[in-house]
């Protein structure tokens, strides 16, 4: 009966000290390492956890009998016969050290994980704490649970904790990968962390593991063990994909969608190239890939090396950047919805002005009469401001807030039609995104770097009709184009892609895109400054193009676009503007129910102006039997010279008759009757099309052509004498 009393009093004493000293679970679950994985499961990147330690966490179902096996032959070996404190190892660690007058341990497996909680010095109180964090460890945690505790938490050496973080950074394997003899020795290290680890005692690494296997039972396979040798060694921590890991939260286990290989070739050709291009002030780059069919980013490299000084740890992906050219895809592809182009529609390519907003081709020069296809191919500015002008409701702007990109939010009326040529900002990922819904047949998703996770929700941009036509043109830009860079795409598999150079060449781009894959290349410099300016100046074609191609080799992707059913030949007249009996009739690609149209407003007035004078338009009378004349007549009469804001110097020595300079102005008017209004002087009479010649003084003059309607422009020009 007394000793009843005396467990009852005990299990009353233990209930009020658990109560009074709980166990702090959060010890035995300290902070993690963030560990990203690539596509095939290898880690890429380990990063410290909050508190400066590699402690990787190794769960219990991946702990091999091998692990644990050794683990309790070595430490505790009736680990699963005691309730945490086995009082008959206390008893003969007593008993040893009276007759030997030195220490034997006594601790279990359970013990010497409360231990681990607290390091505190060896001390008879401390092994009280210990018994007692160990009975609640036992009553909180299965057996099962505690030998993964253990193994999580055991010291080895340095900042390294845990017996995965041991594996990996020792031996460079995965638990599950280690030999019997590898298991031993990392077991060892526990015991005396910091002199133990390899780099400290090497010498000591054979010794050590015999030591652990001898008491183990001695079988065949031990005995091999024995004669292992092995040869650790600290290695350091991967640390790929760094910008991506940055993203990541702190203490996860992140399973990505990176091709490590691919990832590490434009590493290196990103590195090789920006030292290649330092001569032009260019300093950093960036590429993306996108797997097309699953919106899985494939390779992510946000800067050309991480370590560089020069702003290597900023993320080209994701920095606002200028997108210059690589958006008039899509006001093209939404043109032939609306049946505004078709893709060997003749464009006029000529100067305009537009709300005090001039757009100047790259090239400085307008190009005159083009097909739409050689339009986008040779990215000519004039005639994509119209496009998307034109469009209305459906231009480029709509379009992005369809796709809800960040970068866009701001109002239409803010960014003007210099969206058009990537006045607005946006990201690398954003327009890698864009292209891939090109290759999706028009459907948009945002990309994803997770495994088993899907991209976000479709959004219809465009008809699979019109992202095909674009394709197809995008596929067969002229090998002129290339320049030096023609090398490049000899045997490569087709693809379509799209170059764009922003202001003063802060940023050049590229974007390729198969069925398949997408790539997208950046090169500039995150301090925003300029490029040099060379006679062979930067441009997304001569900097960011072979490196989309360098990267399509890699990738070896041979698959190309299907035509949709809805996609048929057609004759169709290809005349700018049809008057009269059609001139030029070609076989054309025309997608099924879209009515063909030229908007009224496409015809401009340097359009009209530029076709009466090259005889296209060969009376005002023809220009009034078209269904358009009613909005054309409401045109501002042109004046086409003098040159509007233009300096002109003439030599004193030549006499005011050679001086005369010449004035030409279009009315769009019935009656060509037009007056000049030059500064203060009595007005002058003529017609439209028909020059005159005067006489201008020195200095600034104010010119004015009114037609019969009161309708009139105004420019002034600048003249001098030297």
């Amino acid at each position: 009966m007394r000793l009843l009393y005396l467990l009852l009093a005990g299990m009353v004493f233990g209930v009020v000290l658990h109560l009074l000293y709980p166990l702090d679970r959060d010890k035995l679950h300290k902070p993690r390492s963030t560990i990203i994985y690539d596509k095939e499961g290898k880690i890429a990147h380990i990063h410290l956890s909050s508190d400066g330690f590699v402690r990787m966490e190794l769960n219990a179902s991946d702990i091999s009998d091998d692990i644990k096996q050794v683990l309790l032959y070595y430490e505790d070996r009736y680990f699963y016969y005691h309730f945490g404190i086995n009082p008959l190892s206390i008893a003969r660690a007593l008993w040893f050290n009276l007759q030997n007058k030195r220490t034997l341990g006594a601790s279990t497996l359970s013990m010497q994980l409360a231990r681990m909680m607290n390091d505190n010095p060896r001390t008879l109180t401390s092994k009280l704490t210990e018994a007692l964090r160990a009975l609640q460890i036992e009553w909180h945690y299965s057996k099962e649970e505690i030998v993964a505790l253990y193994l999580n938490n055991a010291p080895f050496g340095g900042n390294v904790e845990g017996f995965y973080s041991a594996s990996r950074l020792y031996f460079g394997l995965e638990p599950r990968n280690l030999s019997l003899a590898q298991i031993a020795y990392l077991l060892s290290i526990p015991k005396n962390p910091n002199a133990n680890r390899p780099q400290n005692n090497p010498r000591r690494v054979e010794y050590l593991k015999k030591r652990v296997l001898k008491r183990l039972p001695q079988t065949p396979q031990i005995a091999r063990a024995l004669h292992e040798s092995l040869y650790p060694s600290r290695q350091p921590l991967p640390d790929a994909l760094p910008h991506l890991s940055a993203t990541i939260k702190s203490g996860t286990k992140v399973h990505t969608t990176i091709d490590l290989k691919l990832q590490n070739s434009i590493e290196e050709y990103l590195k090789s190239s920006t030292q290649e291009l330092a001569h032009f002030n260019i300093h950093n780059g960036a590429a993306i890939v996108l797997n097309n069919k699953t919106m899985e980013i494939v390779a992510y490299v946000g800067s050309n090396d991480f370590k560089s000084p020069k702003g290597g740890q900023l993320d080209g992906i994701v920095a606002p950047i200028s997108a210059g050219s690589t958006l008039k895809p899509f006001i093209y592809a939404l043109a032939l919805e609306e049946g505004i182009i078709t893709p060997l529609k003749n464009l006029y390519d000529i100067s305009i002005s537009i709300w005090g907003y001039a757009p100047q081709n790259y090239s400085k020069r307008f190009t005159g009469v083009m097909s739409a296809s050689e339009a986008l191919q040779y990215s000519i500015n004039t005639v994509a401001v119209e496009l998307d002008k034109v469009l209305g409701e459906r231009s480029l702007y709509h379009l992005l807030k369809k796709a809800h990109l960040r970068s866009i939010d701001k109002s239409k009326h803010h960014y003007g039609s210099s969206i058009v040529l990537g006045g607005s900002g946006i990201t690398l990922l954003e327009l890698a995104q864009l292209y891939a819904a090109l290759a999706n047949g028009g459907v948009y998703r945002e990309a994803t770097y997770l495994r088993h996770i899907h991209a976000s929700k479709p959004i219809a941009l465009l008809t699979p009709s019109s992202s095909y036509l674009i394709s197809q043109i995008l596929s067969d830009v002229p090998r002129l184009h290339f320049g030096a860079s023609w090398e490049y795409i000899e045997g490569l598999n087709r693809i379509a892609f799209k170059t764009g150079t922003s202001a003063h060449a802060k940023d050049l781009l590229t974007v390729g895109y198969t069925p398949n894959y997408t790539v997208a290349v950046w090169y500039g410099n995150f301090d925003r400054t300029l490029q040099v300016d060379t006679a062979q100046k930067p441009t997304g074609m001569r900097i960011a193009s072979p490196m989309v191609i360098k990267i399509f080799k890699l990738l070896n992707d041979t698959s190309w676009f299907s035509q949709p059913s809805t996609i048929q030949k057609q004759k169709i007249c290809q005349d700018v503007i049809a008057l009269g009996e059609c001139k030029s009739f070609i076989e054309d690609s025309i997608i099924e129910g879209v009515k063909l149209q030229t908007p009224c407003a496409l015809l401009r007035p340097e359009v009209l102006a530029k076709m009466m004078e090259s005889g296209t338009i060969s009376s005002m009378e023809e220009l009034q039997r078209h269904s358009c004349y009613e909005e054309w007549s409401t045109y501002k009469p042109l004046i086409a010279s003098p040159i509007p804001n233009a300096h002109y110097i003439h030599h004193k020595a030549l006499p005011d008759e050679l001086k005369k300079m010449k004035f030409e102005c279009y009315s769009f008017d019935t009656n060509t009757t037009i007056y000049w209004l030059i500064d203060n002087r009595p007005p002058l009479q003529s017609t439209s099309k028909t020059p005159l010649f005067e006489y201008l003084n020195e200095g600034r003059h104010t010119i004015r052509c009114l037609d019969q309607r009161s309708q009139m422009q105004t420019i002034e020009v600048l003249v001098e004498e030297m």
